[in-house]
């Protein structure tokens, strides 16, 4: 018997209902092989790359060691996200932080620790769809909770955390990706009272957290790391490379996800998180969030302006993020829409790749820092004539 006829092969990407395949939208953002992106996630390159920037992260690189990091990251970097979880109202202690390679790897982290196959969990629909297939893949039951502008439907939380008896909810509270909005309080005070009512863990991803108000509604601050598992980044404000992120998390759930951490991967990049504690101590990183900020208002300004006037509306008010969500017509359901897009060498990204239903909401996240490029608003135009 040849080498070859033993070897096992890998296991296909799970089927889950209505969902565009991870890797066409992933793969596409990495290659950037279409010009036009306003189904990117990302921003644009050089919006993440200021001359205040560069040369720090230059000389940082250059001059940094080759030891292995601690097993729960740089404890100058936790010590100091201690300081900033507390301007966002969340109280913790270094031994409740870990770092990671950005939010993915904490996803990853918890799923590895507290899902097992034929588990029911509970995810924003819409939501993020490189968490479904993570889920997927992990074996779990994913049930969608459906998501509204201004958070989880507290009814559908409710009556799919019954009947399912999931034990975690994955869910996005501000700038939600794809949708765009943002939790109100009140919202957020149902969602802790539907979780304690059915003693769920929830994890909540918080990507664009350095650019929007301190005091914005999060569940991890009401709860004070209870039962809230926190995740969050860097990765979506400094370049790409740069893949630094951190969970926060009670005592003894900090413990196990830092164990696992190490099972999988031994340590995190020191190098990366000296990097990103001495831009946040050197003030570099906040004067350069304040222009990012602006930029990115500017762009949301300008592409809610574009999309306004050729007859599609955005929901308000507006999350903050990179994103807004716009509702196609019926008419538009039986066509290949990426396909059609492309083929004018735009890349978009359509509801399908974000729900776990087989007949998802008609819709389409638009990055707003390219949702105002004339080719994408005159091709949107097109589609309603």
């Amino acid at each position: 018997m040849s080498r070859t006829s033993t070897r096992k092969k890998s296991p296909a990407l799970p089927s889950i209902p209505g969902a565009v395949r991870p890797t066409e939208l992933l793969t596409e953002q990495l290659e950037r092989r279409l010009p036009i992106r306003p189904g990117d996630g990302r921003l644009p390159p050089d919006w993440l790359e200021s001359n205040e920037m560069r040369r720090p992260i230059s000389v940082i690189r250059m001059n940094a060691d080759d030891t292995y990091n601690t097993a729960w990251g740089l404890l100058p970097l936790r010590e100091r996200l201690c300081g900033t979880l507390a301007e966002r109202g969340i109280q913790c202690q270094p031994n409740q932080v870990l770092t990671t390679y950005g939010g993915n790897h904490g996803m990853d982290l918890v799923i590895r620790c507290y899902v097992r196959p034929g588990d029911a969990v509970l995810v924003d629909d819409p939501g993020y769809y490189p968490l479904f297939w993570k889920l997927g893949v992990a074996g779990a039951r994913i049930v969608g909770v459906r998501r509204r502008h201004d958070g989880p439907d507290l009814e559908d939380l409710s009556e799919k955390a019954r009947l399912t008896g999931a034990r975690l909810f994955f869910t996005q509270s501000l700038a939600h990706n794809p949708t765009g909005g943002s939790i109100t309080q009140g919202i957020a005070y149902g969602v802790m009272k539907i979780a304690e009512e059915h003693d769920m863990l929830l994890v909540e991803d918080d990507p664009f957290a350095d650019i929007l108000p301190y005091t914005a509604p999060r569940l991890a601050a009401l709860d004070q790391l209870n039962r809230v598992i926190y995740i969050g980044s860097f990765s979506k404000t400094l370049p790409g490379s740069v893949r630094v992120g951190y969970i926060a998390a009670a005592p003894e759930l900090a413990q196990e996800l830092n164990e696992m951490k190490v099972i999988s991967i031994v340590s995190t990049s020191a190098q990366n998180e000296r990097l990103v504690h001495s831009l946040i101590e050197g003030a570099q990183y906040l004067k350069y969030l304040r222009r990012l900020h602006d930029r990115i208002h500017e762009a949301t300004a300008e592409t809610v302006r574009c999309l306004e006037n050729i007859g599609y509306s955005v929901p308000r008010p507006l999350g903050g993020g990179y994103y807004v969500w716009i509702q196609l017509t019926p008419s538009m359901q039986q066509r290949d829409l990426v396909a059609e897009a492309a083929q004018t060498g735009i890349f978009i990204a359509p509801s399908g790749a974000f729900t776990t239903s087989d007949a998802p909401a008609l819709g389409m996240r638009v990055n707003v820092a390219y949702g105002s490029d004339p080719r994408f608003i005159e091709w949107l135009a097109t589609l309603s004539q």
